[in-house]
């Protein structure tokens, strides 16, 4: 399977980088053609220009400045998301992707007066993510990215789309053995994808 892995975190010694590793390294093993997407080593621009909004309807124009990344997105059947959650939310640099590269007739097309999914490429959809806050504090205020990462997503791609969402909450104060646990169980899961 061709799985697009992209990664949002700036720190080469993050956690957030030790997962990452965690999952290309697994979904190599396991014999998965890995195209892998580091939005900060590649130096993505997250901002939409004025340019860019204003051509966000009009295709292809609106392709032209993120065509790559498109291109890439189109080609997956998977799409794993490897970020920590900053302010309860995705990190601005992923949320520029989104917000850049999910266009009219990339992410979603008009259908008979409707839109419809326009990635049903990707089958299978994973997020692997950390959260500084308990899992009770996300929930009480929306947890907005496993929302975004469960439901969003999931109603771009292909209607059987297989969505898993992985997350370690309250990384700031469990202990080593739970964070080790936690990236052994993620390495699993991508030997198994």
């Amino acid at each position: 399977m061709k799985v697009h892995v992209v990664y949002a975190h700036p720190l080469k010694t993050s956690l957030a980088a030790r997962l990452h590793e965690t999952v290309v390294t697994n979904l190599t093993a396991a014999g998965h053609e890995v195209d892998d997407l580091d939005l900060y080593a590649d130096g993505f621009n997250p901002v939409l220009s004025p340019e860019g909004r204003s051509d966000y309807h009009e295709v292809p124009k609106n392709r032209e400045l993120v065509d790559d990344y498109v291109t890439r997105l189109q080609a997956c059947e998977a799409l794993v998301l490897c970020h920590p959650v900053w302010n309860f939310g995705w990190p601005a640099i992923l949320k520029g992707y989104f917000d850049r590269v999910f266009l009219p007739e990339v992410s979603f097309v008009f259908q008979k007066n409707r839109l419809g999914p326009g990635l049903t490429n990707i089958r299978r959809l994973t997020s692997v993510t950390t959260y500084g806050s308990k899992r009770w504090r996300a929930m009480v205020l929306g947890d907005a990215p496993r929302k975004n990462g469960t439901r969003f997503l999931r109603a771009v791609c292909h209607p059987r789309v297989r969505v898993d969402y992985h997350a370690l909450y309250n990384i700031d104060r469990v202990g080593q053995a739970e964070i080790d646990g936690f990236i052994d169980r993620v390495g699993r899961k991508m030997r198994e994808y």
